[in-house]
């Protein structure tokens, strides 16, 4: 048989509100420090993008191979407002394109 359920007090009802109350206001402060905690992840992950390398080869018809390498250099922001020059190649020993930029 269960035991006859017992009243709470006033005092043990307001302690529980409280304890309520606290934990609400944690949880949304947590919760906002998180989301800005990612903000500012990705934030850095986009303005401090690494120098990145990507190689491919391929073999014609002929059995010859050929390499190309392609590489993308991000600049770092700087406080002057002029252009950086830089140049992206890609392609093959064979047939290859250069764009070069700046000034």
């Amino acid at each position: 048989m269960p035991a006859p359920k017992r009243r709470i007090t006033a005092a043990e009802r307001d302690r529980a509100l409280r304890l309520r109350g606290r934990l609400t206001k944690s949880f949304g402060v947590l919760g906002t420090a998180a989301v800005a905690a990612i903000a500012v992840a990705v934030a850095a992950a986009h303005t401090n993008a690494a120098t990145s390398t990507t190689s491919s080869s391929t073999t014609t018809s002929s059995g010859s191979s050929a390499t190309g390498t392609t590489t993308t250099t991000t600049p770092t922001p700087s406080a002057s407002s002029s252009l950086s020059t830089g140049s992206a190649s890609t392609g093959s020993s064979s047939s290859a394109s250069t764009v070069s930029g700046g000034s």
